[in-house]
């Protein structure tokens, strides 16, 4: 198959001959082990070696850096004093209380912050036990006082309910 506009090229040349562009022959002598003059040069008895400069400074070894602590020291022990704990009501009798006889919602909300009120106490956290203590006093109260409203209601519903049946006997 040919295709139009497709050169082959050259042809490849001879296995024992070296490609076409390289002008160097094949095996030549190494370059020379020594210096010219045939010994390397030395430096007098004691003194610095010869180093280049080095434009960046001098970095110390990881463990002779002066600003760390020498290896083998432990750190620094830390000592933490939990706070004292605070002593708020949590008021969770009164919220067992409104939450079985008096009014199930609000009574939930009330046992939810007496729990709060009672972590916050045992962390140490004196706001947040204050907060949570006033917000369940307040549930607790609106909470009786709906449930003695239901309940008055309830009695006079059932005391008219009944009077106005025992009248028309």
């Amino acid at each position: 198959m040919s295709y139009p506009g497709y050169d082959k090229g050259a042809e490849p040349s001879a296995p024992g001959q070296p490609p076409p562009y390289s002008n160097l022959p094949p095996y030549g002598a190494p370059p020379p082990l020594l210096p010219s003059g045939g010994q390397f040069p030395t430096s007098s008895y004691g003194a610095a070696p010869v180093m280049p400069p080095n434009p960046q400074g001098y970095y110390p070894p990881y463990n002779e850096d002066p600003n760390r602590v020498p290896m083998g020291y432990a750190p620094q022990q830390v000592i933490l004093v939990p706070p004292p704990p605070a002593n708020e009501t949590d008021y969770l009798g009164y919220s067992i209380f409104t939450l079985l006889f008096c009014c199930l919602p609000l009574g939930i909300v009330a046992l939810v912050y007496s729990v709060q009120t009672r972590d916050a106490n045992r962390s140490g956290n004196i706001a947040l036990a204050q907060r949570s203590s006033r917000m369940a006093w307040i549930f607790n109260n609106t909470a009786l006082g709906v449930g003695i409203a239901v309940l008055i209601a309830w009695v006079t519903i059932v005391i008219i309910v009944s009077l106005s049946t025992n009248g028309h006997k």
